[in-house]
């Protein structure tokens, strides 16, 4: 708890800060799909709409697909899962989204969710509709104008969500992880309605998230604090700080 704590006064020092600097003209933040990031963002950027980033929605029914293989396939064989087991062999081609799978790769899933409807139709009945239930979630997400340079509207969203969440209740009611799945994407589906409306991501501040992270592990740990800070500040602010500084200098003594 005391983590939790910490960790939501840590995020609320860092949206006060940036509140200073760009809430008046701040009309919306992205930000990940978690509770206490919810509650962080309303408190620092209370006038500013909240969008859910698409990159973790579409994490989350993958997610949902990997948990069904997983329990279904030990509830099946009663053992851990090996290489020659029919669903293990389609556990790439199952993340695949339905605009890139290709038809062989579709034809390889197919091909096995029959062979399980033979071992035991509830296996292939679980994995088959938290496959669908993924495949529906992702078009809902293809509706964003960062994927097709087009506006869309409130009603085709809402045509898209309601399309899941239909599925879900109807063919996925007995499946745990389909319901979990469908639960959780309703209480955000505003925040994943404005994510498509105004097209935006946190896909810039996970990038510096993801710089800050090698720089601390290619210096092996920095024991200083402040150095620590000026070199992960150094980093992610590369592309946007102006080149003054340029990428070599020369020592004197060596022209």
């Amino acid at each position: 708890m005391g983590r939790v704590r910490r960790a939501w006064r840590r995020g609320q020092r860092r949206f006060l800060a940036y509140e200073r600097v760009a809430v008046e003209t701040r009309r919306a933040t992205a930000i990940d799909m978690s509770t206490a990031y919810k509650a962080v963002a309303r408190a620092a950027l209370p006038h500013a709409r909240l969008a859910v980033d698409p990159f973790h929605t579409a994490q989350l029914g993958n997610k949902a697909v990997s948990d069904v293989r997983r329990r279904v396939s030990h509830q099946l064989r009663h053992r851990r899962r090996r290489a020659t087991d029919p669903e293990y062999t389609i556990k790439d081609l199952l993340l695949w989204g339905p605009g890139t799978l290709s038809d062989r790769g579709r034809r390889c899933i197919l091909q096995t969710l029959t062979i399980l409807e033979d071992l035991d139709g509830d296996t292939a009945h679980a994995l088959r509709t938290a496959w669908n239930a993924k495949n529906l979630l992702l078009e809902l997400l293809a509706l964003s104008p960062a994927r097709t340079g087009l506006a869309t509207t409130r009603t085709d969203i809402d045509r898209h969500l309601t399309r899941f969440l239909d599925y879900c209740a109807t063919f996925g009611k007995d499946v745990p992880e389909v319901v979990t799945l469908a639960e959780t994407i309703s209480d955000w589906r505003n925040e994943i309605a404005t994510a498509l409306l105004l097209g935006i991501s946190n896909a810039a501040a996970e990038a510096v998230n993801r710089v800050t992270k090698l720089v601390y592990r290619t210096a092996f740990g920095l024991r200083n604090v402040p150095n620590q800070q000026r070199r992960a500040s150094y980093a992610g602010s590369r592309s946007t700080r102006p080149d003054w500084l340029p990428a070599a200098t020369a020592h004197p003594n060596f022209g």
